[in-house]
């Protein structure tokens, strides 16, 4: 299927709207989804709208009528591709734009108004397991500065139970969304590996409008700690406190005191995870001697690292990559 393609298949009528559109049902007589969960609240279930065993599923929203307040058994990504609409999330009204994302957890009850013709929103259906593995484990390996964003994500996403992403005008969530339907639509070969890849790229993205959202507006206390922690990815073979102190024209205790109250980290504490989080990459990823190792990941003491090492991880080095990488 080509882009071309794409956009007319998401234009497509559903029965629901067909039958919407002919005049014949009333809002009561449109079929509903769902069964009762607390009150007047509806829960979805995800065997409604995909096969037994997949974890995965997306589904174009109905337009033309409303969404009653409802919750999930799964995590949703709700995508407005295009128009707008109204969302009533926790009791909070949102206007979504084309572009927005919003992430909702299993508890979030959210409803929808009702949309017109040019009005389309893309579901995409993840099982809980998934989506922790993809949004949060896979994530907040990537280095400090990720495992702070994913981290920030989970708190909120537990005061909440959903997260907004406000990426209208994000082209690059745009081509992700589109390469992930036209994987799901086609359906060939290795897809459901493809769109599992293409939803880490997504996750990874929306983490990024997350960081560049906060320098906009200027909230520069979360703008300061991600540009912190980004000097301490690039840096932290060789970077010292006075060095980073002088770099962001910043005294060394006020430094010390800014890291340690909004990530609750010291300086040290921050170079010696980032070491340690390239010494696991290396024994995972390469037969590399564990010597060598020790070096490229910026320690000078080799006992040293295999304390802290133990410390963190609870084993040798060594019987961490037999774990992780039984064939080296």
């Amino acid at each position: 299927m080509e882009r071309e393609g794409l956009y007319r298949r998401i234009k497509e009528y559903t029965p629901i709207e067909k039958q919407i559109l002919s005049g014949a049902p009333t809002q009561e007589e449109i079929p509903a989804f769902g069964h009762p969960a607390d009150g007047d609240t509806l829960c979805f279930s995800m065997n409604e709208f995909i096969s037994s065993g997949e974890t995965i599923g997306i589904h174009r929203q109905d337009r033309f009528v409303e969404v009653a307040p409802h919750t999930h058994d799964y995590i949703e990504l709700a995508y407005m591709w295009s128009g707008s609409c109204i969302q009533e999330i926790e009791g909070q009204k949102q206007q979504s734009l084309e572009g927005d994302v919003c992430i909702f957890d299993t508890q979030a009850v959210h409803s929808f108004g009702r949309t017109g013709e040019d009005d389309i929103v893309v579901n995409i259906l993840m099982h809980r397991e998934f989506f922790d593995a993809a949004f949060l484990t896979r994530l907040s390996g990537q280095g400090i500065l990720s495992e702070f964003l994913v981290d920030s994500v989970t708190k909120s996403r537990k005061k909440r139970h959903y997260l907004y992403f406000q990426t209208h005008g994000n082209q690059a969530v745009r081509r992700i969304m589109e390469q992930i339907l036209l994987e799901y639509y086609t359906q060939d070969l290795g897809n459901r590996q493809v769109i599992e890849s293409y939803l880490v790229i997504l996750f990874t993205e929306l983490l990024r409008s997350m960081r560049d959202t906060s320098k906009e507006a200027k909230e520069r206390e979360q703008a300061d700690i991600c540009e912190l922690l980004s000097y301490i990815e690039k840096n932290y073979e060789h970077c010292t406190l006075t060095d980073m102190a002088e770099y962001f024209g910043f005294n060394r205790n006020y430094l010390t005191g800014l890291l340690k109250e909004r990530t609750g980290r010291s300086f040290l504490e921050h170079v010696q995870e980032q070491k340690l989080k390239k010494a696991c990459a290396l024994l995972k990823h390469t037969d590399l001697p564990i010597q060598e190792i020790v070096s490229l990941s910026g320690y000078a003491n080799l006992n040293f690292f295999y304390k802290k090492f133990r410390e963190a991880e609870g084993c040798t080095p060594a019987a961490y990559r037999k774990q992780r990488n039984p064939v080296t």
